[in-house]
């Protein structure tokens, strides 16, 4: 991400070192990684680089999720909408607002399409993504390394001409 993005009760922004102790206490709560495909658990500092020597994301398709100027998480539409949130910030909407916003910033870039999903047994996503108006598009297997193993993954989309629609 290399723009603020600024929603109601959030700013979205990229990604620095500063962030790393939130970056860390996220990953490192099971109940936080468990959903995620790619995380390594335990997340250890030496696995954390958030910026280069002149201070530029290393991770441009992140957006950290601002809340009153504390990182609460992560979200990002490239290759696919991901996110996740501090425990302390769960429940909120926090989520769906910041994914809302990466969804227009998207489009608004021309995207046709959003892929994303969620494991089977994590409602959390599940409803941000239908809040969102992504439509299931299938299941498969993928990989979660938190967990160690293949899970059922419910496959969904979200198409541009779909969320204008609703935007209107």
């Amino acid at each position: 991400m290399t723009q603020q993005l600024v929603t109601d009760r959030l700013v979205l922004r990229p990604a620095v070192e500063a962030d790393g102790a939130r970056f860390l206490e996220g990953l490192n709560d099971y109940d936080v990684v468990k959903w995620l495909a790619n995380a390594p658990y335990p997340y250890r500092e030496s696995d954390l680089c958030l910026s280069g020597p002149d201070g530029s994301s290393l991770w441009p398709q992140l957006a950290v999720i601002e809340h009153e100027g504390d990182m609460i998480g992560m979200v990002s539409t490239e290759p696919h909408l991901g996110f996740w949130l501090l425990r302390r910030a769960w429940g909120e909407g926090f989520a769906t607002e910041a994914a809302r916003a990466m969804c227009d910033a998207a489009f608004g870039r021309g995207v046709d399409y959003i892929a994303s999903g969620f494991f089977d047994g994590n409602s959390g996503s599940e409803g941000v993504l239908t809040k969102l108006g992504f439509q299931y598009v299938g299941e498969s297997q993928h990989w979660c390394e938190p967990q160690q193993k293949d899970l059922p993954h419910h496959d969904m989309w979200l198409d541009r001409s779909d969320w204008e629609t609703q935007r209107t």
